[in-house]
């Protein structure tokens, strides 16, 4: 009876950790709002999600010019960061003439950066609040750009392959593959995440809470959250189900990135980028010794970013 047991246990292990009998698709519901007016409704309601918790630096940002622009775009920032990590690229493209939403991931940005809130984060919730973004940036702007670093990246991505309204998307370093994890066992930590105890894990084992930059990420990362958005990474590699091709494609990686693996990203570019009018792909090399942020202009690359930044606008379509 014992060994029926263990069998039917590690059976159910097996299911659950390697085959995707449990994965639930996650389908993008579009809503986009239909003129300015409407886009500013509702990112009254984005905004006031911050509630008191919430880091003041790290709140919901819209940057907008009082009218509908030619164009809009969405920033979406890194796993463990917030709004203010994009805070320099969202002046930019304001100052181009986009209107600008720096949306909050739910459960990042909080005061207390040893929160345990990443333990609530889901697929569902990452997913809403991508299709909130794009569907508050369709009202302010005609065409929609949607740029994502890390965690971001992932949701770009996802984005990307749902919507067709999206025109452009820029992948910067897209949480995919973790590096501290090989690629045939993503599916299983995406999977065991949802149902095993949350785990808590230092960015850096040797500072931990002390780890200051930037100073309003958290310094540790969550098995669960962790979990969330690399079941939105497998389900954007699926077959994309945007009626169009992108416009234009941006994917900026890494060499020297210690935090995500450059492994899964070809294949994401060649299924979103199929038929791309505008295909454009940047790698900075290992010798450059650039850290994974590499947006922040309080993180961990800040005594290169001005060359990082001289290499990014241009690409970006923001030059300066």
């Amino acid at each position: 009876a014992l060994v029926v047991v263990i069998g039917l246990v590690v059976a159910a292990v097996v299911v659950v950790a390697f085959t995707p009998l449990l994965d639930a698709r996650l389908d993008s519901d579009p809503d986009p709002a239909v003129d300015h007016a409407a886009a500013m409704e509702r990112a009254a309601a984005l905004t006031a999600a911050d509630g008191p918790d919430v880091n003041p630096e790290c709140t919901s940002r819209i940057l907008d010019h009082g009218e509908r622009t030619a164009r809009s775009v969405v920033l979406l920032h890194g796993y463990t960061n917030c709004p203010a990590q994009f805070s320099v690229v969202a002046d930019a493209y304001f100052n181009a003439g986009y209107n600008v939403v720096v949306a909050r991931i739910p459960q990042h940005g909080m005061s207390d950066r040893l929160t345990t809130d990443l333990s609530y984060l889901t697929p569902g919730a990452l997913v809403t609040l991508a299709d909130e973004s794009v569907d508050i940036a369709a009202g302010l702007g005609e065409r929609v750009s949607v740029v994502g670093l890390s965690a971001g990246g992932t949701l770009a991505a996802w984005l990307a392959a749902e919507r067709s309204d999206v025109a452009e998307v820029a992948l910067m370093a897209p949480l995919i593959v973790p590096k501290v994890l090989p690629e045939v066992t993503v599916g299983a930590v995406a999977r065991l995440s949802r149902v095993i105890p949350d785990i808590y894990l230092w960015w850096d084992g040797d500072l931990k809470e002390s780890l200051a930059s930037p100073p309003y990420a958290y310094p540790r990362y969550s098995v669960h959250s962790l979990g969330a958005l690399l079941a939105v990474g497998r389900d954007a590699q699926r077959d994309p189900g945007r009626e169009v091709p992108l416009e234009r494609m941006v994917v900026v990686t890494n060499e020297n990135d210690a935090a995500v693996s450059n492994a899964a990203v070809g294949g994401l570019v060649d299924r979103l980028g199929e038929g791309a009018q505008q295909r454009v792909e940047h790698v900075f090399t290992e010798d450059l010794g650039y850290k994974h942020d590499i947006i922040d202009p309080q993180g961990e690359n800040v005594e290169d970013l001005d060359a990082i930044y001289d290499v990014l606008g241009p690409i970006l379509g923001i030059p300066g």
